[in-house]
């Protein structure tokens, strides 16, 4: 009877130590400092979340009128989904889901990496929100698609939206004196990053950020955003009107030759903030002494570069390599898609009896002349940019007799014969006398 007791015990002991360890792991699971969340007791000063907008453009783009949008959809609360268990699950504040940007958003750090990264953050999104009980709050964030029509309908332009996901654990407890809730603590974790892959992860998803280098919320959503200066139909354009980036020959001097070509190599990089860009950039070529243009390039490049399409005949320059192409005075080589931020380089192959220089149109919009044959590597800009060569030929060395001269020069042979001449008989009239 006595063994029979004993086992009861410790058959009720192992129950109870069951239980007391199934309520501890639900009171670790339900507690908020778990995944790193950020706590506050104060109920005065409420724990905050904010969105940052991270809007990355080329350097030297003026900043678009943009509007950014972001939806906030009920995942749970205390670990229920169903329909009526959401739906006491408040909104959260349409303003803080909303961030607008204007020309006058700047990034003024003048980045070496060519890229601006013009960032801001949202307001409170508790602001103005009331929870009606305590409880474990989640929400899944995301970025809404396609609110800027301006940009988004553009033939030029191309803005790139978000594909982050996030969700976001409100904690919310009850105030001491009964009068309310607030928000006790919260956490975020990064579920999809901006470019649609797996981003696994605990961010702090307070104001500020965590005290780091980077001060806002490290629940952030990134934009790109590229800008062409480019025709008003791209497919359709006008080379003798519109152009994103120019290169230019001109010959100078008395003896330069106007009928000869003078070969060139160019290199060609699109932006960094392109996905999936071109293999190549379209290059008109324009004469000024042509009625029609642009003209047939199949003196300007190989044959296997060259394409039509509705703005005519153009040489496909490579962005992956040099694209070699050739120019005579008066003849320049015209871009319509080149997006600010591409880099290029052109050089010219030296040319007997020529002297070069190149004045290049920067991306700010001034004018640098290079002693030299290469422009070395140039961003485009907002402005207007080109690379003008001009090869200079002002003196020849004679290398045989002109013919127009030939009398003169047969009087002063004849007259040097016969000084020659008076001078040996006279050394010989002076020998036998």
């Amino acid at each position: 009877m006595l063994r029979n007791s004993k086992i009861r015990t410790i058959v009720l002991f192992a129950l109870v130590l069951m239980l007391c360890l199934s309520a501890a792991s639900t009171a670790f699971a339900q507690s908020p400092n778990e995944g790193g969340a950020i706590v506050t007791a104060d109920e005065e000063k409420p724990v905050q979340a904010t969105i940052t907008k991270n809007f990355r453009m080329q350097f030297d783009t003026t900043t678009p009128n943009a509007t950014f949008k972001f939806q906030a959809r009920p995942v749970s609360v205390d670990d229920k989904d169903e329909a009526a268990d959401l739906a006491t699950m408040p909104a959260l504040s349409p303003a803080a889901l909303t961030v607008s940007f204007t020309s006058a958003d700047r990034d003024i750090s003048n980045p070496t990496s060519g890229i601006m990264n013009v960032r801001k953050e949202t307001g409170n999104l508790f602001a103005g929100v009331t929870f009606t009980h305590a409880g474990i709050y989640v929400y899944e964030l995301t970025e809404t698609q396609n609110t800027n029509p301006a940009i988004d309908d553009s033939k030029n332009d191309v803005l790139y939206y978000s594909q982050a996901k996030y969700t976001l654990t409100v904690y919310v407890a009850n105030k001491s004196d009964g009068s309310g809730t607030y928000v006790y603590a919260v956490g975020a974790r990064a579920l999809t990053n901006d470019l649609g892959g797996a981003a696994q992860g605990k961010v702090d998803p307070t104001p500020g950020g965590d005290g780091e280098e980077f001060l806002y919320s490290r629940m952030v959503f990134t934009n790109d955003f590229v800008k062409t200066e480019g025709p008003d139909d791209p497919n359709d354009p006008d080379p003798t009107k519109e152009s994103t980036l120019a290169v230019r020959k001109a010959v100078a001097g008395d003896f330069a030759d106007r009928t000869q070509f003078f070969n060139f190599s160019m290199t060609l990089k699109a932006p960094e903030l392109i996905r999936d860009g071109p293999n190549f950039y379209r290059a008109y070529v324009v004469d000024n002494n042509e009625v029609n243009n642009p003209i047939d390039p199949k003196d300007n490049a190989a044959a296997g570069l060259i394409g039509t399409d509705a703005g005519g005949s153009y040489i496909r320059i490579s962005t992956s390599g040099p694209t070699a192409f050739s120019l005579k005075d008066g003849q320049r080589l015209v871009f319509v898609d080149t997006p600010v931020g591409t880099i290029y380089t052109v050089t010219e192959t030296a040319a007997t009896n020529y002297t070069t220089t190149v004045t290049v149109v920067t991306d700010n919009g001034a004018g640098v002349t290079i002693e030299g044959l290469t422009t070395n590597a140039q961003r485009v800009g907002e402005t207007a940019n080109s690379a003008a060569f001009t090869n200079t030929r002002n003196s020849v060395t004679p290398t045989g007799l002109n013919l127009n001269n030939l009398p003169f020069i047969g009087l002063i042979l004849l007259a040097a014969g016969a000084l020659v001449t008076f001078v040996v008989v006279k050394i010989r009239k002076g020998r036998y006398c």
